[in-house]
């Protein structure tokens, strides 16, 4: 590949819309350029990067006996069905199982985050990866197991780092840590465990070791928020009860949760089932017997309202709560003496030094994105059966794995940089070597840059050649800035002397390598 007619040239500034690194590097490097409504075009350096991922990530599914297919682009909300309607015709026994099929596609449209870069780009690359095999309660079955080791080795090859964490229902994430991240991972430092915020869980306290209390009324003049109502009677907001509404097409769910936590609305859209949820108006409190304010499980019409209960209302005991009549709360609250749920619901939204769950070490909240992610296994949808050992008839069950190609190549430039440009990793650079040659007007010059251009392509490196009329300064400057692993630069000088000058990306020294030091040197690539 020649510099000279390569499509896409290397910019001194990024563009404007660029914030973070990452976006600012591959744009400048001349990798991407942005389009209207958060699009990016790959150019060819940017596209040769994304075969170079591809091309790992086919080595590594292959070695596990998976088979890449090419389905057509599916209507939204349609793709599954349709891999399920190809193995309902292909896939009649279990001596097929597992059947690892993968297809390398671009990602669905989707709302794009601008000051994301690439990580918030819509329509970005992808591959897709199912598993269809036998009935597996726990994602760890075979196929499985596979297909996350296969992206392990990728993210390796990378040198991106990830960590793995559930994600309730939707099964399990490889999340890359940047301050930037759309999402938040909670962490423990001392056992590993990880989940996505919304479905990280904490270990409450037990509740003290005091006698329930009988109830009293008290009153409590103009303490209508948790705060206020702490402060008039010298208590903290964990010693009271929070009741908080929420109607759905005029449905109310109260929420009692402990009066020091907040709701977490990714865990109430799943209670509701929906997020079109709104706060309940003042009619529908009045109509469930409800006080804003002021409000009280105790007392609520049943055939009107649910009521669901954080967990952290166990780890107390003797709570404050409202009245559910103005200007008056109860002491002495206690749950199950005083009012049942009729549902408990991990609801608090998770803080930062809340306890793990496994070990109680204090967990840490960190932004990140999601680079991959694997479904909880399935039976298939509409039904598959297969013929098991015995001949009969078994649901066929499928797990759905997906990677974010344009999300990792952006991770790889957040991981792999300076201030002079990019740094790839030897393993996933999109071309090997980056050829210098200065002094092309001299034959002697131009003929030995072409001879070992020649050379290079012939032992299968990829190779991208600078054969402009630009400065040295110029070419040393995008070289730095494009990144590749190792330059090679052939000059008057270096043919004069029966050298080749060699720079390593990560390295400051300059090498003049004879012939046996050039084919030293080329031996710590890696082979196609």
């Amino acid at each position: 590949m020649r510099l000279s007619n390569l499509l896409g040239k290397t910019l001194r500034q990024p563009p404007s819309e660029a914030h973070l690194p990452s976006h600012q590097l591959l744009a400048r490097a001349a990798f991407v350029r942005g389009l209207e409504g958060g699009r990016f075009a790959y150019l060819p350096l940017g596209w040769r990067a994304l075969a170079r991922l591809r091309a790992l990530l086919r080595r590594e599914l292959t070695a596990v006996d998976g088979q890449e297919v090419r389905l057509p682009l599916p209507a939204a909300g349609d793709a599954d069905r349709r891999w399920v309607r190809l193995v309902r015709r292909e896939i009649d026994s279990y001596r097929q199982l597992p059947a690892i099929l993968f297809q390398m596609g671009d990602r669905s449209a989707e709302q794009a985050h601008s000051r994301a870069g690439l990580f918030g780009a819509e329509g970005r690359p992808g591959v897709d990866v199912y598993v269809f095999d036998e009935e597996a309660p726990q994602p760890q079955e075979p196929g499985a197991e596979a297909v996350q080791a296969a992206l392990d080795a990728l993210f390796a090859a990378a040198e991106v780092p990830v960590t793995w964490a559930g994600a309730g229902m939707e099964g399990r994430r490889a999340y890359f840590e940047h301050p930037a991240g759309d999402e938040e991972l909670v962490r423990c430092p001392a056992c590993g465990y990880a989940a996505e915020r919304s479905w990280a869980k904490t270990a409450w306290p037990a509740p003290p070791d005091e006698a329930e209390l009988p109830t009293e009324e008290i009153e409590t003049p103009g303490c209508d928020t948790i705060a206020a109502l702490a402060e008039f009677l010298g208590i903290s907001a964990a010693q009271t009860l929070k009741m908080v509404f929420y109607s759905v097409e005029g449905e109310v769910t109260c929420i009692v949760i402990r009066g020091d936590r907040q709701v977490d609305e990714a865990r109430l859209a799943r209670l509701l089932g929906t997020t079109e949820y709104y706060a309940s108006l003042e009619q529908e409190l009045a109509a469930v017997g409800a006080v804003g304010g002021y409000a009280s499980p105790i007392g609520l019409d049943p055939r009107r309202v649910r009521v669901a209960a954080d967990p952290s209302v166990r780890a107390g005991r003797n709570f404050v709560s409202g009245a559910n009549r103005p200007g008056y709360h109860l002491r002495n609250v206690n749950v199950p003496r005083d009012f049942r749920p009729g549902a408990w619901v991990d609801l608090a939204r998770i803080e930062a030094g809340d306890p793990c769950p496994h070990c109680g070490a204090a967990l840490e909240i960190e932004p990140a994105f999601a680079l991959a992610e694997g479904g909880l296994p399935a039976p298939c949808q509409p039904p598959v059966e297969y013929l098991d050992r015995e001949g009969r008839g078994r649901p066929l069950w499928m797990t759905h794995w997906r990677l974010d190609l344009g999300r990792l190549l952006a991770a790889i430039v957040e991981s792999h940089h300076d201030e002079y440009g990019i740094r790839w990793p030897r393993a996933c650079a999109p071309l090997d070597v980056h050829l210098v040659g200065l002094d092309l007007r001299k034959e002697a010059v131009a003929a030995q840059a072409e001879a070992l251009y020649d050379r290079l392509r012939a032992e299968g490196f990829a190779v991208l050649y600078d054969d402009r009329s630009a400065s040295a300064g110029v070419k040393f400057n995008d070289a730095d800035l494009i990144g590749l692993p190792l330059r090679l630069t052939v000059s008057k000088r270096s043919v004069k002397e029966g050298v080749v000058e060699a720079k390593w990306r990560d390295r400051r020294e300059r090498l003049k390598l004879d012939e046996a030091g050039l084919a030293a040197e080329l031996d710590r690539l890696p082979r196609p």
